[in-house]
C-alpha cells in the first residue's frame, strides 16, 4: 500500500552513516519505490481497500492450490467475436511502434487485463486475462 508499507534491508540511518546520503523510509523502501524502480512489488495499491480489491482480483485468476485448475468464469463475451479494427492497430512498417496493450485488450474477454508489474519495466507486459472464461 502506497505510503503505508516499507521494505528494505538497511534503514535510512545506515545509509546516512555509510554513504553520507539522507533518504526517507518511503524513498528507500516504500511501495512506489519497489513498484517502479526495484520491481520487488508486483502491485501498488492506493489504500487498503484498493489492496484488498487487487488481491481478490488476483485470486480470481489463480487456482486455490497446485492440484486444482484455475477458475473458469462464465462470460457473455463471445469467444468468436471479431475485432475488425485489429488489422489497423498493427502498422505495416515493422519499425513503427504500436500499443501492445491495445492489441491484448481487443482479444481478451471483456477487454480486461489484470496487469502485474504495471509500474515496473513498462516496455514489458505481464498480466492475467481470460479467453472464453479461462485464465491466460
Amino acid at each position: 500500500v502506497d505510503k503505508a508499507g516499507t521494505m528494505y534491508v538497511t534503514g535510512p540511518e545506515v545509509v546516512k552513516t555509510v554513504l553520507g546520503e539522507e533518504v526517507s523510509f518511503e524513498d528507500l523502501g516504500g511501495a512506489m519505490t519497489h513498484g517502479t524502480k526495484s520491481g520487488v512489488a508486483h502491485f501498488v495499491a492506493k489504500n487498503e481497500y484498493d489492496c484488498f480489491d487487487k488481491i481478490k482480483t488476483l485470486f480470481s485468476y489463480i487456482p486455490s492450490n497446485n492440484t486444482e485448475e484455475a477458475p473458469h468464469v462464465q462470460t457473455d463475451d463471445d469467444p468468436n467475436r471479431m475485432d475488425h479494427n485489429l488489422i489497423n492497430k498493427i502498422p505495416e512498417n515493422s519499425l513503427q511502434p504500436y500499443d501492445m496493450k491495445e492489441i491484448l485488450l481487443s482479444v481478451v474477454d471483456n477487454h480486461q487485463l489484470f496487469e502485474v508489474h504495471e509500474l515496473f519495466a513498462q516496455d514489458v507486459i505481464v498480466g492475467f486475462a481470460r479467453m472464453n472464461g479461462r485464465t491466460v
